[in-house]
């Protein structure tokens, strides 16, 4: 059975979390086949030029054209519509958040600071972790404390919209895993998709007699 590394990233360049050391990552892998957060629908355009590229397409663009690697999207398909309703939802909440707590602005800070500095290897890290857990411990305090409904409501959708995101990126892999043979395989994800990941990993693992094997902890 092949062995899949997961790298969390940031989707965006910001200091040493960028194109190159992305890239040095992949090239030390050296993964046969690349599972990535982009929806079956839009990966062509990506690749095609017709949408815009994040962090991780730009660089296996550039990784494709030195390597031979099999690269396939794993992330959920919704509508263009439904996607835009639901981050612009995300997008008036998360003032609602900085408005509300001062801890809430200092962790956004401290994160995007240390993404700068240090790159994916803090994006990897517990101290990532916890922080992104952190933060996901105040926002729930902040809906709570004030007891809004569309506030509520909107948080919930974006919290649902992810678990269903990490739901098929999960079911996308092992039905590729199922029918594909490969020695190492790499999966990119957005840093606060880590966590919640590697939970579901190990209850989808649990009690099957063969599983995938996964490395999570590339950086130790």
């Amino acid at each position: 059975m092949g062995i899949i590394t997961l790298i969390a990233t940031g989707h965006t360049e910001r200091g040493i979390c960028n194109s190159l050391e992305l890239y040095k990552i992949i090239e030390q892998v050296a993964p046969q086949v690349i599972f990535e957060e982009v929806p079956p629908s839009k990966f062509e355009a990506v690749y095609d030029g017709k949408r815009g590229d994040s962090l991780e397409t730009k660089t296996i663009k550039r990784y494709l054209q030195k390597y031979t690697v099999k690269h396939f999207p794993v992330d959920l398909d919704t509508s263009e519509m439904e996607e835009k309703s639901v981050r612009n939802k995300w997008n008036q909440i998360s003032l609602v958040f900085n408005l509300q707590s001062n801890e809430y602005i200092n962790l956004l800070e401290q994160h995007d600071l240390l993404t700068e500095r240090l790159g994916f290897p803090y994006l990897n890290s517990c101290q990532c972790t916890d922080s992104l857990e952190r933060k996901r411990c105040l926002e729930e305090e902040i809906v709570r404390n004030l007891n809004h409904a569309p506030l509520s409501g909107g948080y919930n959708d974006w919290l649902h919209f992810n678990d269903q995101r990490e739901n098929e990126m999960i079911r996308s892999i092992y039905r590729y895993s199922t029918s594909n043979k490969y020695d190492r395989a790499l999966v990119l994800i957005g840093a606060e998709h880590r966590k919640p990941l590697m939970e579901k990993i190990a209850r989808f693992e649990y009690g099957k007699l063969e599983g995938l094997q996964w490395t999570f902890d590339y950086f130790s």
